[in-house]
């Protein structure tokens, strides 16, 4: 609608003859560019003070006051005749700040709009606008997305040499031959004598070294992957899911998905971001859009090398060492990287150095925000910077260390320092290294020690996960000592099996602080118990065994307590299993392998009313070996049923 061009054409209706504290509005139709538009005039206190305009045909509306155009609904055009200020929210304004003049205004506007409002001609307006804009985006977008270069072809090959460098040997026995499929060539065979499951072996057909295996027919792999490309004056930040499959009789096949997308101007390390709106598309097939619908982000990956050098000094990085990082497959946050190097030009001396690893550790770990504590910023030599000396630099070097190889480091340093001569050996120092081990996490162990060798020979020798082995031992140590035990003894701090040892420690405090509870509540307990007992007769025809499993009835407040403490779940954690069996509305079974009856399995909570079965939970709410029972909790059922139904108990026993 050619707005300006109406209004210098159209001249204004007349004011209506009453004068009113409203805002009213006088309607007229006026013809122009060969079709019809509605005009109403909004008069305050007899004034002039609004000229709007709608167009049916092209679904809009406009309206001029003090001398400048609204695009917001008449209700608040009113409001501004009135001096007022416009509600925010705009077009959603749903206000009665207006009215018209006469009936036969209403009349005209009415005939104009099909008998629509003003106010739902407006939000059909709205509607329309938006969707012309979103289409106008999704063009804007397809067209900008259009234009971006292909992945190279030296990329994939890349991802399939270095990211995936294997292949399977996929083989299945039989009784007088071994069938084999290739992933390097292809091919299929068969051979008298076979392979063992996993063992590296040569492919009879094409000679190429790969791994035997005879467990499936399929392997997928994934891995992260960041593209950079030049386009134009800007350049670009590609992120891929990468996705390996290995599948008998076909040569190995690499997909690239990709899941979002910077576009950077030249000279600058920020750009827009762009995200795919499908799961797993490639770059032909995948939907962009700059709303993050389904939480892609960039993540920790490894960055293609190929075209570094062209790249790079669009965003003034080529002496980043972001192209050594690359070529030394070093997994890193590279968003992170590029946008905050500019931050910490520091990081060029440690990748040069090969420091790859401690790179990654402070891009990932401390993100846009902040730099560690053990890295001096302002060090005017690599020593400096780590603030090691020379020998432990070399150290650091050797075996590419991280920021926890970096404070263990530190911390030798320290204490040669205070003379307290505590040695890291070079062993040690790859173990902390590989199993990234904090210093932080081991200081109450240090404490106690003195010794980080002793510390890591220990840790080696322990049968749990090292995300949870330090953790473990610091917890064993503190009730070790509420225990009175003397922790500064080897064979104390030292235990042969930790873990069993830190579960017998949490299992002697838990049997305390239960038989502190069960004294406390010993006579709630014995009324419930009064209660219970009442029930134990209706209760009787749940006792249930076959050859492997029983079923047994509960019959005190106690037994719940100890089968929550032992199993790990709150069944005796508070009162509301006793209540429930007190009142006779559920009751609680304990099912037990007949092989170890003293045993806790699983606990069954049981409705008295119907006989259905509610939750059934072994140690730690896990449900081990599901599959097997619920067979044997059917055959329960069926017992129970069997118990209940007399007529088909007779007709059974004459069978």
């Amino acid at each position: 609608m050619k707005r300006t061009a109406i209004l210098k054409n159209t001249p204004p209706c007349e004011r209506p003859e009453q004068i009113s504290n409203e805002v009213q509005g006088v309607s007229q139709i006026v013809e122009f560019g060969g079709k019809e538009i509605l005009n109403i005039d909004l008069f305050y206190m007899g004034h002039l003070r609004s000229r709007y305009f709608a167009d049916k045909e092209e679904k809009s509306h406009a309206a001029f006051a003090d001398g400048k155009w609204y695009s917001c609904m008449i209700n608040n055009v009113a409001r501004v005749c009135k001096d007022l200020d416009t509600i925010k929210g705009d077009g959603y304004y749903y206000g009665d700040d207006w009215e018209f003049a006469t009936e036969e205004d209403k009349e005209t506007a009415l005939n104009y709009l099909g008998n629509y409002n003003v106010t739902n001609f407006e939000v059909c307006c709205n509607q329309v606008k938006y969707e012309r804009a979103y289409q106008r985006k999704c063009r804007r977008i397809d067209e900008m997305m259009g234009k971006i270069p292909c992945v190279p072809d030296a990329m994939e090959n890349w991802v399939q040499q270095e990211i995936f460098p294997g292949n399977y040997l996929f083989f299945k026995k039989g009784k007088k031959r071994t069938d084999y499929a290739c992933t390097a060539c292809g091919g299929r065979g068969w051979k008298k004598k076979g392979w063992k499951h996993g063992e590296m072996t040569v492919c009879p057909k094409c000679g190429a070294i790969i791994k035997a295996y005879s467990r499936k027919q399929e392997q997928t792999a994934k891995a992260p992957v960041i593209l950079l490309q030049q386009h134009g004056e800007e350049w670009l930040e590609r992120q891929f899911r990468a996705v390996c499959t290995w599948k008998a009789g076909e040569k190995k096949e690499i997909e690239l998905y990709e899941e979002v997308r910077a576009i950077i101007p030249k000279g600058e390390c920020w750009g827009k971001v762009y995200y795919g709106t499908e799961s797993q598309a490639d770059e032909f097939a995948q939907d962009w859009w700059d709303k993050n619908q389904l939480n892609k982000r960039f993540v920790s990956s490894y960055l293609y090398p190929g075209n570094l050098d062209e790249v790079l000094p669009y965003g003034d990085l080529q002496t980043s060492g972001l192209d050594l990082l690359a070529r030394q497959k070093e997994k890193l946050n590279v968003n992170k990287f590029i946008t905050t190097f500019h931050q910490r030009p520091w990081l060029e001396y440690m990748a040069k150095a090969g420091l790859t690893n401690l790179v990654a550790d402070i891009v990932d770990r401390y993100g846009w925000w902040g730099n560690p504590e053990s890295i001096c910023t302002h060090g005017q030599s690599l020593q400096a910077a780590l603030q090691l000396d020379g020998n432990r630099t070399a150290r650091m070097k050797q075996i590419n260390g991280g920021l926890n190889t970096l404070e263990w480091l530190q911390y030798e340093e320290e204490m040669e320092f205070l003379e307290k001569k505590i040695k890291i050996t070079q062993k040690s120092l790859e173990y902390l290294n590989k199993k990234k081990v904090k210093k932080s996490e081991c200081e109450d162990i240090l404490k106690e020690l003195k010794s980080v060798n002793r510390m890591v020979n220990y840790m080696i020798k322990q049968k749990i996960a090292t995300n949870r082995l330090a953790q473990t031992w610091r917890d064993y140590l503190r009730m070790a000592r509420d225990e009175g035990m003397d922790t500064t003894d080897d064979i104390v701090r030292l235990p042969k099996d930790l873990k069993a040892r830190h579960d017998q420690l949490v299992e002697l405090r838990n049997a305390r602080r239960d038989a502190e509870r069960l004294e406390k509540e010993k006579k709630k307990h014995q009324v419930l118990d009064e209660r219970i007992r009442e029930h134990l007769p209706e209760v009787k025809r749940y006792f249930w065994e076959d050859d492997t499993y029983m079923i047994i009835p509960a019959g005190r407040c106690e037994e719940l307590v100890t089968e929550g403490r032992t199993l790990h779940h709150c069944v005796g954690s508070s009162d509301h299993y006793m209540e429930m069996m007190a009142k006779g509305k559920s009751w609680i079974l304990f099912l037990r392998k007949k092989e170890n009856l003293h045993k806790a399995y699983y606990t069954i909570e049981i409705r008295l009313e119907d006989d259905r079965i509610l939750q059934y939970y072994s140690e730690f709410d896990r449900k081990p070996d599901q599959a097997i029972i619920s067979k044997v909790l059917n055959k329960f059922k069926k017992n129970i049923k069997q118990q209940q139904d007399p007529v088909r108990i007779q007709v059974v026993a004459i069978a």
